[in-house]
């Protein structure tokens, strides 16, 4: 079990991801911890930022927060859902009905715990 593991979390070198939070704090922490686990991190601090950000780079997994100003995580995963299928994990402090995304292809509840993270990235992508 460890060398498939060891072998999966191989895979997310290979990866690029999205990361979108627009609290200063916790996306600085989790760029970082990002940053040595996936090829690049793009960043956004905004729903309306991360489509732009989308549009013009090539990204194989979105990780965005859900409350956010300007464009909340659930419209942007709306949006990002109507131009294809790239992956979509929601990340909110939240668990009831009212914060489910039907768009997002896997959800973790902040405090983000890294194997969470890591694990729910990989089923995302495999």
């Amino acid at each position: 079990m460890m060398v498939k593991l060891v072998v999966s979390y191989e895979r997310l070198k290979e990866i690029t991801v999205l990361y979108v939070e627009d609290e200063d704090m916790m996306r600085k922490s989790v760029v970082m911890l990002l940053k040595r686990r996936f090829k690049e991190v793009v960043v956004a601090c905004n729903g309306a930022e991360a489509l732009d950000v989308f549009k013009n780079n090539h990204v194989d997994v979105i990780i965005t927060d859900l409350q956010m100003p300007v464009m909340d995580g659930m419209e942007l995963s709306k949006q990002i859902r109507e131009m294809g299928d790239t992956p979509i994990v929601v990340v909110s402090a939240f668990n009831d009905e009212s914060h489910q995304v039907p768009e997002a292809n896997g959800r973790l509840l902040k405090p983000i715990k890294k194997n969470d993270l890591l694990d729910t990235v990989l089923e995302c992508v495999s």
